[in-house]
């Protein structure tokens, strides 16, 4: 008990200074793993290898979730994969120096054509770009990327194939039940949680295992099949800190089973330096496929990463005998330090994209863009970016009051919705460059900015009055950052939307 309670507390501390230096926290948990095994406080018992276990299937599960089969259907982007996946790979081969036979060297070389599912989706939550043009088009490739690690899985996993495989065929019979289930059950967090990690567990991990595949296909296989469930969200969310906590295991776990020098190091960072390559190609096919360098560099910065799926075939070649420990080493070494590259690289992204716009903008395509954005408000008089929670009541004031207005926002599900419902709302994503250089303001008399990050306010703010708006800008603060920052930028009014909740609720009960 001693021992696993010093495991935790090293996590933590390995992991709350990675926090505080901006890099994923996990990278904490797998150094303080290689600590522990370094001086003596390995896993000897083996207690890490069951929550390890766990943790990875619940991940597979959770990443399930999120798989929706209408995300198959953009066939640019497949094709975008497709090109992308067997180019890097050829280029891999060819690099990657590894004393392997040739079928094992193709499997090493085509796992980390993958992307970091949990880095790009924490990366875009955390700028919620999630549901944007681009943020969307990062997840469908990634979706792409988890179907091919799937095939991978089961093609590597010892699976022993038996007529009750078969069995498996009925499983999506099962799935209506399972979600009536759910449905039918009384509204308790505690319940539903309970009953989420035995549909995963379950009916996913164990009964794969049982079939003669392996547990992580299970799970993800049963995730995918719920994905179009109305709360698959939920059910994603409530295991999310039960998973966390099981990946710990699985984290610190790997960590002890690293072997680093200076040897090692180097080689890694060979490895590490593809990325780059990587990184190019997949720029420049987005870009063939006519969108814009905005959303390409926001897409490839997102993927700009070695997958977790790699962790887990890169361990499972190991323990198959296809790789020594050096070179496993090397391998899982460079998936760690591209999680560091790969958070520095998306809390940065936007600064680093107006730094190289001059010159990536030079290899855009002349052709329309499908992310196109509008250059101007025809004859509105108020423009208002950020049509969420504060922006649409703002509209539809302006709207009563006979005042011109139209709306912008990045989510192009929130924009499509309020098209259906018959407001004048356009895509537009306020933190791109390009979209305040080519605006024309026209006879525009005002800008309300309503975006939820101060950041992308103060920036917008910025842009307007570089590009020439001479108008009133009026920000909704929403009690985050420096009002007097906004001032100097350039911001006329600073509205505080919760402040003015308060005042409300005041002058209602004085009047009272």
């Amino acid at each position: 008990m001693e021992t696993i309670l010093i495991w935790i507390l090293g996590a933590f501390l390995a992991g709350h200074i990675c926090k505080f230096l901006s890099i994923p926290v996990i990278i904490g948990f797998i150094f303080s793993g290689y600590l522990f095994q370094s001086f003596g406080l390995g896993d000897q018992q083996n207690y890490l290898s069951l929550p390890a276990e766990l943790g990875v299937e619940l991940l597979l599960f959770s990443i399930g979730l999120k798989i929706k089969p209408s995300s198959l259907l953009n066939r640019s982007l497949f094709f975008v994969f497709l090109i992308h996946t067997a180019t890097v790979l050829m280029i891999l081969f060819f690099l990657l120096i590894l004393k392997l036979p040739l079928h094992s060297k193709i499997l090493i070389c085509l796992a980390l054509t993958f992307s970091s599912t949990i880095i790009a989706s924490k990366a875009l939550e955390g700028r919620r770009e999630a549901t944007t043009f681009h943020g969307r088009l990062a997840l469908v490739v990634l979706v792409f990327q988890d179907i091919l690690a799937l095939a991978l899985l089961i093609y590597t996993s010892e699976n022993n194939w038996n007529v009750s495989t078969l069995y498996l065929l009925f499983l999506p019979i099962l799935i209506p039940l399972v979600k009536l289930s759910f449905e039918r059950m009384e509204t308790s967090e505690e319940l539903e949680l309970l009953a989420t990690i035995l549909v995963a567990l379950l009916l996913g991990a164990t009964l794969f295992k049982n079939a003669g595949l392996t547990g992580e296909i299970g799970a993800l296989t049963v995730g995918m099949l719920l994905a179009n469930y109305k709360i698959a969200d939920r059910l994603s969310s409530q295991i999310w800190s039960v998973r966390e906590l099981l990946l710990l295991a699985f984290f610190i776990d790997l960590g002890m089973s690293l072997n680093i020098n200076f040897d090692i190091t180097g080689h890694s960072l060979l490895v590490v330096s593809f990325l780059f390559i990587k990184t190019i190609i997949l720029f420049g096919l987005l870009l063939a496929f006519k969108l814009r360098a905005y959303t390409s560099f926001l897409i490839v910065i997102s993927l700009a990463t070695y997958s977790e799926f790699s962790i887990i075939l890169i361990s499972d070649f190991l323990k198959s005998g296809m790789l020594s420990q050096r070179e496993y080493s090397i391998l899982i070494f460079s998936v760690c330090m591209s999680f560091v590259i790969g958070a520095i690289l998306n809390k940065n992204v936007h600064k680093i994209y107006e730094f190289l716009e001059p010159y990536l903008v030079k290899f855009e395509r002349n052709k329309h863009h499908p992310d196109e954005q509008p250059h101007t408000c025809g004859g509105a008089d108020v423009m208002l970016i950020g049509m969420g929670r504060v922006g649409q009541p703002i509209f539809e004031n302006l709207v009563r009051n006979n005042i011109k207005v139209v709306g912008f926002d990045a989510d192009t599900n929130r924009v499509k919705r309020h098209l259906e419902e018959g407001r004048r709302v356009t895509y537009a994503d306020a933190e791109d460059p390009g979209f305040w250089s080519a605006f024309r303001f026209g006879n525009l008399n005002a800008i309300v900015l309503a975006l939820p990050e101060y950041a992308a306010q103060n920036w917008s703010v910025k842009q307007a009055r570089k590009f020439g708006f001479n108008g009133k800008i009026i920000v909704a603060t929403r009690s985050q950052g420096d009002p007097d920052i906004l001032r100097t930028s350039g911001a006329d009014e600073i509205y505080d939307a919760y402040q003015a909740a308060g005042i409300g609720v005041t002058k209602i009960y004085m009047k009272d």
